[in-house]
C-alpha cells in the first residue's frame, strides 16, 4: 500500500512539474552560489534562464567588521541571471529571489521582470538585493522562482 501511495505521489509530482514547465512557471531551491555560477536550466519557447551568478558578496573583512562593530551593516548583492532568447519573438522573464536563514525564515525577497529580444544569445537580468551583511553571510539557501512567457 505504501509503495502505491508513494508511486502515486511521484507521478503527481512529475505531472505538476511538467505542467509548470509548459505554463512557463518554474521554481528551484539551492545553496547560495558564492563564488561561482549555479545552473538553472529553465526554458520555454526558445527563451531560457541558463544560470545565476551572485555578485558583490561581502568580503571576509566586511563580515568580520559587521560581526564585531556594525551588526546592521548593509550590502548590495546582485543576482546576475544569464538568459537567452533563441526564439523569433520577444519574451518576458520575471524572476523572484527569496533568501532564507538557517531556521528557514525569509530574510530578503526581491524581484524583477525584463524582456529579451529574439536572437539574443548572451543577455543578463540583474536582480538587486540590499540586505544586512550578516544575513547574506549566514544564509545557506535561496529559492528562485521564474516565469517565462511572450512579451
Amino acid at each position: 500500500m505504501r509503495q502505491r501511495l508513494f508511486l502515486s505521489f511521484v507521478l503527481l509530482l512529475g505531472f505538476v512539474t511538467a505542467r509548470s514547465s509548459e505554463e512557463g512557471t518554474f521554481e528551484k531551491s539551492l545553496p547560495i552560489p558564492r563564488g561561482g555560477d549555479a545552473k538553472i536550466g529553465w526554458s520555454r519557447s526558445g527563451c531560457a534562464v541558463l544560470s545565476v551568478t551572485v555578485r558583490n558578496c561581502p568580503s571576509r573583512e566586511d563580515i568580520d567588521t559587521a560581526r564585531r562593530e556594525k551588526p546592521d551593516d548593509k550590502s548590495w548583492v546582485w543576482w546576475d541571471f544569464h538568459v537567452e532568447n533563441r526564439g523569433s519573438v520577444k519574451c518576458k522573464i520575471s524572476l523572484w529571489v527569496d533568501i532564507f536563514d538557517k531556521s528557514g525564515r525569509a530574510v530578503k525577497s526581491s524581484d524583477l521582470s525584463d524582456t529579451v529580444d529574439p536572437g539574443k544569445h548572451d543577455d543578463n537580468i540583474r536582480v538587486s538585493t540590499r540586505m544586512r551583511t550578516l544575513d547574506i553571510a549566514d544564509s545557506p539557501r535561496v529559492t528562485i522562482r521564474g516565469q517565462i512567457g511572450p512579451k
